[in-house]
């Protein structure tokens, strides 16, 4: 167990060591001028000025240099625009970010679960949700947005429609985050619920007389659930670095729309943070996700030992 978690580990730090690297490079190719874009009617000479105090005169390979320097002291650097901390703008930010994440994930588990258990047990349910599964998939994530917006904000007025962060303002964004993942959740959950079914395991539990509620609860969705925590672990991760569609349609605060304002403006070290936290969250995520499924599964412990 010990060996496994220090493998993970080096794992996910080359993970986000690979991040940073490719980010930075990434920022510093597209195009663009960043003193222009904090101060676009200001003369030469200050512009000259402005890329003096941000370095970014400096060689290339000097700010690359710099950077994973504090990102070993634990710093992301400075907002070119805000002259805050961007630590203390992912900060503000990420406890939106994560809300959103945990209901849609919430959204994918419990309406694809249940679509997936339905399907499994019953097969003449399977096209009906193979139906709504093609629906969803079909539906792309702003379109989908929208509709709920006009729909539940503007026709039925049940909804908030000027953002902000609360519960009301919740429900359609994690529907809109949720939705898009529930045929994922359900095609995995079915398959597992039909191989259980069919498994040893469930024929001896047959044989044994044990009640049909029991088999189900003990046996059959206990192993259709855990190989639905990998994808929750990985949902969880990519949705806090910030869903950017979401947040910008419903106006959540969250890294999404600090990722979206940042780009606009060329605030290179406020992108770059943003994806560090996804890559962090993502590393961290699946590490929990893994060792709880041995947990839940202990096939998956025999497998890894």
């Amino acid at each position: 167990m010990a060996r496994r978690l220090i493998v993970r580990l080096f794992q996910g730090a080359l993970t986000i060591f690979g991040v940073a690297v490719l980010t930075f490079l990434l920022e510093f190719i597209i195009p663009g001028n960043t003193a222009h874009a904090i101060a676009p009617r200001a003369t030469a000479a200050t512009l000259r000025e402005i890329t003096k105090t941000l370095h970014l005169n400096a060689p290339l390979w000097v700010q690359f240099g710099d950077y994973m320097k504090g990102l070993l002291h634990g710093n992301l650097g400075e907002s070119y625009v805000q002259r805050e901390p961007v630590s203390t703008l992912i900060g503000q930010r990420l406890p939106a970010t994560a809300l959103l994440a945990g209901a849609g994930v919430l959204v994918e588990v419990v309406v694809g679960g249940t679509l997936g258990i339905a399907a499994g047990l019953k097969r003449w349910m399977s096209r009906g949700v193979n139906a709504i599964s093609l629906t969803f998939l079909s539906i792309p994530t702003f379109v989908l947005g929208l509709f709920l917006l006009l729909i539940f904000g503007f026709d039925l007025n049940i909804a908030p429609v000027t953002g902000g962060m609360s519960f009301g303002a919740l429900i359609l964004p994690a529907l809109t985050l949720g939705l898009g993942g529930v045929p994922w959740y359900a095609q995995l959950v079915r398959d597992q619920v039909a191989e259980s079914l069919s498994s040893s395991y469930v024929r001896t539990a047959i044989a044994k007389g044990l009640p049909d509620r029991w088999i189900i609860v003990r046996h059959v969705l206990r192993n259709a659930f855990s190989p639905a925590l990998t994808m929750v672990g990985m949902d969880l991760g990519i949705f806090i670095s910030g869903v950017v569609v979401v947040e910008t349609v419903f106006g959540w605060p969250g890294l999404g729309q600090l990722a979206v304002q940042s780009l606009d403006s060329l605030d290179r070290p406020v992108v770059m943070g943003v994806a560090l936290v996804g890559a962090t969250g993502v590393v961290v995520m699946n590490i929990v996700v893994d060792f709880l499924r041995m947990y839940v599964d202990p096939r998956t412990k025999l497998a890894t030992a």
